[in-house]
């Protein structure tokens, strides 16, 4: 039985009653007056007799619950699991920074209010920020995956943010990579080496790393007698072992030698910086220094006094907007791997992609050269002589009939007539030795004129004879043979 009672003898009336299932609950009826506070209690113990009765659905109440309660309190709690559950640092802050401004920019206030309206509004206002289609369908990825965590802890019945249509990534990339030359390697290769980032930059050319597998990577991930590097907690949370190429090899082990490392430390202990790294490629000839300009097209001046200067910025795009930094790298690899006719399935395992196609179409920048060195490769088509030609009766020789016709035409017109074909083979066996053929006499497989006639009455008289005979039993009373048929 449901009770009510006043904490200390003043303030609201609180009911104490047991739920559903079996748990002591207690809930404030937000009233002073007794009758109210009593008829409150009443409702509540009769809701909990209709769900024991499963008169009412326990989870839809819970559903009904856990809608009504803010929608940052359901936020909070997935960042705290996905914290728990280990994922990148980096990734945590993306999802709560896009689900902290869907909650500003929509201002709903319960998880209710979060329907697939919303999230296409927000979007669309994502979208008509500038946000490229890649950028925009990774914050409905984070959006939806919130709404699934949802789902799995039994706070809302289904997750229908997920009818929110993609955008199509194809024709709409902002950042698209380029990989490097030889020679542009080469450059930035002697820049590096005189501040000894020359590894860094051969590890993510020669191997595909990654900027967090640098940092991750260890001497005792660095197997020298076998020629392998072992990737640990990547992207793909594996672990995986790829070839290591001769020349890194040999720069690795010239690193350790001089550092005299032990194998838990790590291979870079310093992180190069996206600024810095900018500076290597300004260096190497890489890229550009441009002025910045403000919205009416003059210089933007920093420092004071004899320091003031224009303010400038490194550009690392080329004249078709592609752009290099760390990741060109992998791309770079993935070009390389693809001109030495390795075939995507290797090349695959090479950069730890899980499907081939992404090697190919991501990782993959082959131009015009690449191309033309393919069509040069082709084999010559072997040419004959004019003479050879000619020996093939394909070159001044007259149209020949078609060898197929004559037989089936020859089939045709002597099967009606057996007699006529014995008294052809008999003709050519009688002109044997004859200068003309007796088929260039009487025309091919066909009688000789005076046989022809006496055999087309024979033939004539005895169909008559034929018909003389029927037409007595095709007669029918009160018609004629010929009013019959």
């Amino acid at each position: 039985m449901a009770s009510i009672f006043k904490r200390k003898n003043k303030g609201v009336w609180i009911i104490h009653y047991v739920d559903h299932s079996g748990k002591r609950r207690e809930q404030s009826s937000r009233t002073t007056d007794k009758r109210t506070a009593e008829r409150i209690a009443a409702k509540l113990e009769a809701d909990v007799a209709l769900r024991r009765a499963d008169v009412i659905d326990a989870r839809m109440d819970r559903y009904s619950s856990e809608g009504k309660k803010p929608l940052n309190t359901h936020i909070d709690e997935y960042i705290e699991h996905c914290r728990h559950a280990g994922h990148v640092p980096r990734h945590v802050y993306q999802k709560k920074r896009h689900l902290e401004q869907l909650l500003k920019q929509s201002e709903i206030p319960r998880l209710f209010d979060l329907t697939p309206d919303v999230l296409e509004r927000y979007l669309r206002k994502l979208r008509d920020d500038g946000l490229s289609a890649r950028s925009v369908n990774y914050a409905r990825q984070n959006v939806v995956a919130f709404m699934g965590w949802c789902v799995d802890t039994g706070r809302t019945e289904a997750n229908m943010l997920k009818v929110v249509p993609r955008l199509d990534e194809r024709n709409d990339r902002h950042r698209v990579r380029r990989p490097l030359t030889d020679d542009e390697l080469a450059r930035l290769l002697v820049v590096a080496e005189e501040h000894g980032r020359k590894g860094w930059y051969m590890a993510a050319a020669l191997a595909g790393l990654r900027k967090g597998d640098l940092q991750q990577l260890t001497w005792e991930d660095v197997d020298f007698e076998n020629g392998t590097i072992t990737i640990r907690n990547g992207k793909a949370k594996r672990e995986d072992v790829i070839p290591m190429h001769t020349q890194l090899a040999s720069e690795l082990k010239q690193r350790r030698d001089e550092s005299m490392a032990t194998p838990k430390a790590k291979v870079f202990p310093q992180t190069v910086t996206d600024l810095t790294r900018q500076k290597d490629f300004l260096r190497a000839g890489l890229a550009r220094e441009e002025v910045v300009k403000d919205e009416n097209g003059e210089p933007v001046m920093i420092g004071k006094g004899k320091r003031e200067r224009p303010k400038t910025r490194i550009v690392v795009e080329d004249a078709e907007g592609r752009v290099i930094d760390l990741h060109a790298m992998r791309t770079t690899l993935g070009t390389n791997l693809a001109r030495a006719g390795v075939v995507p399935q290797l090349a695959q395992r090479i950069m730890r992609h899980a499907d081939y196609r992404t090697t190919l179409k991501h990782y993959t920048v082959l131009g015009l050269t690449d191309t033309r060195r393919a069509i040069e490769q082709l084999p010559m088509i072997r040419t004959v002589a004019s003479d050879a030609v000619k020996a093939t009766g394909t070159s001044g020789q007259t149209r020949q009939s078609n060898p197929q016709r004559i037989p089936q035409r020859l089939e045709r017109e002597s099967t009606p007539n057996r007699t006529c074909q014995r008294d052809n083979d008999e003709e050519e066996r009688r002109y044997v030795g004859d200068e003309e053929s007796p088929q260039s006499r009487v025309g091919t497989g066909l009688c000789k004129p005076d046989q022809l006639d006496a055999k087309m009455a024979e033939h004539h008289a005895g169909v008559a004879q034929l018909v003389e005979r029927q037409l007595p039993k095709l007669n029918v009373a009160g018609s004629s043979p010929v009013t019959r048929f």
